[in-house]
């Protein structure tokens, strides 16, 4: 019964509208660079086009915010990082960034401003690998142990 924004249309903005809709959200719009690809996703998952632009034109009523783009750091995108400077989501409860390990996420610093809590992509990639091993061993482990492990390690941050 919630609103969603999902920003980006490649495979993981495929992936996150197709969780919504089995969520039950009641509206999911759906803003990419692309927008016949987004047009796509619409016909084949549901949603609502948006064209990436127009998030800078004005309030945007949505309950959630979900960057499924490879963009969170100005230096990879110093023009998407200008447009999320600019977005306006007066409802927004939750923003989730589908990456983990920018040292200057944009996505993050725009939450901790509007005071919305922030949620990175570890917990998508602890799910992830407790599926896998879980899969390939056929021994079930916490998703919390993953969680642990990529939170302590320091390869994350020597990483990216």
């Amino acid at each position: 019964g919630k609103t969603a924004l999902v920003v980006g249309n490649g495979g993981m903005a495929k992936a996150v509208v197709f969780i919504l809709n089995w969520l039950l959200a009641d509206t999911i719009y759906i803003a990419g660079r692309n927008p016949e690809k987004t047009r796509r996703i619409v016909d084949k998952i549901g949603g609502k086009p948006m064209p990436l632009a127009s998030l800078a034109s004005g309030p945007i009523a949505a309950d959630f915010v979900i960057n499924a783009t490879s963009v969170s750091d100005p230096e990879e995108s110093p023009e998407m990082a200008a447009l999320v400077e600019q977005l306006q989501v007066p409802g927004c409860s939750l923003l989730v960034d589908i990456n983990y390990g920018r040292r200057n996420n944009f996505w993050e610093a725009w939450a901790l401003k509007q005071d919305i809590p922030f949620m990175n992509g570890l917990s998508t990639l602890a799910h992830q690998a407790r599926r896998s091993f879980l899969l390939w061993t056929g021994i079930q482990i916490p998703t919390e142990e993953f969680r642990q492990v990529l939170d302590h390690s320091g390869w994350l941050s020597t990483a990216l």
